[in-house]
């Protein structure tokens, strides 16, 4: 791992982080009260899982309790994360982008494959998050701190964090960056329309569809990518999908499963 990506991994929030970011936002910094975290000390920060040149990188808001204590990303046994990745086939498409040939080449000599992979169908679990990064699958969050909800987290912190982020995807070269929740793409579009200084975009059924992230129905919402992609790696595909956690019932499962089997669909014709 580089040095740069290990500096990310040790990011910090601070107050005077934020000062910078809505700087230009007046409506933002009356509304922020940036907080502490005063959890117990077992509830420690989840490090991202990031090396150059990946494939998939997942974004989630912040680690929860359950997370925390795992050590583990989307690890409460109520989120659906794992059983979308899993049935979506995610993982296959991932290792025909190292080989198209990668499972038949491979799976005699490599036994975290062998536990992953049986008959055509994987079962990946929090334990392998880690691990998944040998096959070009990261994870990060927008706060790597933990709190119960994201509703905790006060805008400035979110802000502020979001530089760091960029910085990630660049670093990775992720070649598709998923966002687990509209919430954290509220967020970078907000942060991009405090630099473009332009009024807010609302992300409504006119403008915004889950998955593949597209402007075609909203001239501001257009600037906003415009403005974010030139940040990114240009071949770096963005998408937004619903919060797999099991509190979180805004699109029925199926519909949920075919927006993964999309993103499937697209990693194979990388």
């Amino acid at each position: 791992m580089s040095d740069k990506l290990k500096s990310l991994q040790a990011f910090r929030f601070k107050d005077k982080d934020a000062e910078k970011v809505v700087a230009n936002s007046e409506k933002i910094q009356k509304r922020v009260k940036p907080t502490s975290n005063t959890y117990p000390e077992q509830y420690k920060d989840v490090r991202p899982s990031l090396v150059e040149n990946l494939t998939l990188l997942f974004i989630g808001f912040n680690p929860g309790m359950e997370s925390s204590l795992q050590q583990h990303h989307y690890a409460h046994f109520s989120n659906l994360f794992w059983k979308l990745f899993n049935q979506s086939g995610l993982l296959l498409q991932c290792l025909g982008v190292l080989d198209p040939q990668y499972l038949s080449h491979n799976y005699d000599n490599d036994e975290l494959l062998q536990v992953l992979v049986k008959d055509g169908t994987t079962y990946a679990k929090p334990e392998h998050d880690y691990e998944l990064i040998k096959y070009k699958i990261g994870f990060t969050d927008l706060i790597l701190r933990c709190t119960r909800t994201a509703q905790e987290l006060p805008m400035a912190e979110k802000l502020a964090n979001v530089p760091r982020l960029i910085d990630e995807f660049n670093m990775s070269s992720s070649k598709h960056i998923v966002f687990i929740g509209k919430g954290i793409w509220e967020v970078i579009v907000k942060y991009v329309e405090v630099e473009l200084g332009i009024k807010k975009v609302k992300l409504s059924k006119e403008t915004f569809m889950w998955g593949l992230q597209d402007s075609q129905n909203s001239r501001l919402y257009a600037l906003v990518l415009k403005k974010f992609q030139s940040k990114i790696s240009a071949d770096s595909k963005v998408f937004v999908f619903p919060n797999t956690s099991g509190l979180v019932g805004s699109l029925k499962y199926e519909e949920k499963l075919k927006l993964w089997q999309d993103l499937a669909d697209v990693i194979s014709k990388t």
